[in-house]
């Protein structure tokens, strides 16, 4: 909408601002409230003329663009940045009911990835907005106790799925405990961080400001990045190329197609010289950014777009999130509210020189397009092979049968699978629940044999995460045995558990459930929160077709905690107490 002069969006914590006025879910552009007293955001229309992307405007030229929704790993829910720490791998923020929560991905494709994990975030609230420069990474974060509408900024590691070493950004970055500083973007070297603050709220909306870090570890004031960039509306989500080249950004000021548009503004290379000095006096007085350049539809649309980022060259590869669907949204289609998009230079093969020179056929090496997995499912509890295992592999994410087998008299498995596909392996037993896992091997890959053992328990500890005091609601993934969200989406993990029971229920005497808590609440309200819990999954049993005489339940509350382990976060701790577990009672 042209008319639009300002914007909040109810972005929670990543975009939350402190003004009072939010949404709590992403809708079409709207004006949500009026702008600050003091606040004078009249962006100017943009009138330029869009990327022509149809055939006829393209197939002439050396190269062009295409803009398309990433698959596979959007949702009717709210996905929101894509931060890269190598190629193909990234760390998803994303929405799930009241929260903002991270998953690392794997791109199989440019537009194509693979939920792989959660990721362990040692604080208690909302967390995302990842960025990674040097040999660390920095992040968002609002705690459950903060002023609402506060975040700070945290430094830390990545190891494996978990963050180590988790230490504030320090004052010169994050002002005070009333002030919103979010959304980072180190520099490729680790030296720099960008970020948006509404520090200066009182005369202007949000801005990008930059921090250097100093000789001895610290980090410099922060000093904004001046009215080429910022405007008196608000500028957030920077993202700085790899190359230092360019700074991206999202604005609702300067001259947009509607709402927030990125936007480009060239850094100069006396920005970065300055930065080497640590001169801090010349960086802020020092003009370094071009005027902002609207990036024009159609990647900017009349909705929103934010979060601009690239895995390395950004003229060839561009990730941004919008919200231009978000009137689509279709739980079949697996997309609404903000999606991941991506731009993609695509060369004209018409256009592009080709060598003389070609390889020999002998020279191209041959990839078998297939791979057999194999493997033997062990008893989880005594390591001892189960003979005639019921082993399933469906293909994701259609969700349907592949291919099914039995273990042999050695518990062994073979199946044959195909290159390039992603699957997800499930064994079961008759005595025994399940043990499941995700299978991809890449096309160019040359491994023709795959050994991947599982281990099938007779007690089974479900952990379906909650929000605190819900007991109707689950957030979208179950958590691993380390309280870290897994790949499996809570509904999956009842599918499996309902097919395991039904496939052996002539052997069952009863699935005996018991529900636990943490430690936070009274024991009374933890033993009646525990049995709710129970009941919501016996009913979604039973929704799946398991008869209800065979399912019991009870609540143990916060009366059986697991040990907490040596140097454990308490955060993390509480997330492993928070479970079900199942045991198996078969007939005499």
């Amino acid at each position: 909408m042209a008319d639009i002069k300002y914007l909040r969006l109810g972005l929670f914590f990543l975009l939350f601002l402190a003004s009072g006025c939010a949404l709590w879910h992403t809708e079409p552009k709207q004006l949500v409230c009026p702008p600050p007293p003091q606040q004078d955001c009249y962006p100017a229309q943009w009138n330029g003329t869009p990327y022509d992307t149809s055939w006829d405007a393209v197939k002439n030229r050396d190269f062009y663009y295409t803009f398309s929704r990433v698959k596979q790993i959007n949702s009717p829910n709210d996905e929101w940045s894509l931060a890269f720490y190598s190629y193909n791998r990234a760390v998803l923020t994303y929405s799930d009911g009241n929260r903002q929560k991270v998953m690392l991905v794997r791109m199989v494709n440019y537009d194509k990835g693979t939920m792989e994990s959660g990721v362990g975030v040692p604080l208690e609230g909302n967390a995302g907005a990842f960025t990674f420069g040097g040999n660390g990474m920095a992040f968002a974060a609002e705690k459950v106790n903060d002023i609402i509408g506060n975040s700070d900024i945290y430094f830390a590691n990545l190891n494996g799925n978990m963050l180590e070493d988790v230490v504030p950004a320090g004052e010169n970055i994050n002002k005070n405990k009333y002030s919103w500083e979010s959304q980072p973007s180190l520099s490729e070297d680790g030296n720099v961080l960008f970020f948006s603050s509404d520090i200066g709220m009182d005369t202007a909306g949000d801005d990008i400001y930059f921090s250097v870090k100093m000789p001895d570890g610290s980090w410099s004031e922060a000093i904004n990045c001046g009215d080429m960039v910022n405007s008196k509306c608000d500028e957030l989500t920077p993202y700085v190329t790899k190359d230092g080249k360019t700074l991206y950004f999202s604005s609702n000021g300067h001259e947009t197609v509607g709402g927030y548009d990125i936007f480009s503004s060239e850094i100069s290379d006396k920005f970065w010289a300055d930065v080497k000095q640590g001169d801090i006096e010349a960086l802020k007085n020092g003009n370094y950014f071009s005027k902002a350049e609207n990036l024009k539809p159609p990647l900017n649309t009349p909705a929103d777009e934010l979060f601009p980022s690239s895995p390395g060259d950004y003229d060839s590869l561009l990730y941004y999130a919008s919200n231009q669907k978000s009137g689509e949204n279709s739980m079949v289609m697996m997309q609404g509210g903000f999606d991941i998009f991506v731009r993609k230079k695509v060369y004209n093969p018409k256009k592009i020189i080709v060598e003389k020179k070609k390889l020999k056929e002998a020279e191209v090496p041959k990839v078998k397009p297939t791979y057999i997995l194999e493997g033997t499912v062990f008893n989880a509890e005594t390591n001892e092979p189960v003979p005639k295992a019921d082993v399933t592999v469906k293909k994701v994410p259609e969700n349907t049968i592949y291919t099914e087998t039995k273990s042999n008299d050695e518990g062994k498995y073979k199946v044959n699978l195909e290159k390039n596909k992603d699957y997800q392996i499930v064994a079961s037993a008759q005595k025994f629940f399940f043990d499941a896992f995700s299978m991809r091997v890449d096309s160019t890959d040359t491994v023709t044999y795959v050994t991947k053992n599982v281990y099938v328990p007779k007690e089974l500890t479900l952990r379906v995460n909650f929000p605190t005091d819900e007991y109707m609601n689950p957030y979208r993934y179950v958590l691993d045995s380390n309280g870290v969200e897994s790949n499996m989406t809570w509904e999956a993990s009842l599918d499996i558990l309902a097919d395991n029971i039904m496939k052996s229920k002539e052997f069952i005497e009863k699935i005996i459930f018991v529900g636990n808590t943490d430690d936070v609440g009274t024991d009374e309200y933890n033993k009646q929160l525990g049995q709710r819990r129970v009941d919501f999954i016996i009913s979604e049993l039973e929704k799946r077709g398991v008869p209800a005489e065979l399912l019991e339940g009870r609540s143990a509350g916060e009366r059986e905690l697991l040990p907490k382990r040596p140097g454990e976060d308490i955060n993390m701790w509480r997330k492993r107490c928070r479970r079900v577990e199942l045991q198996k009672i078969n007939k005499a």
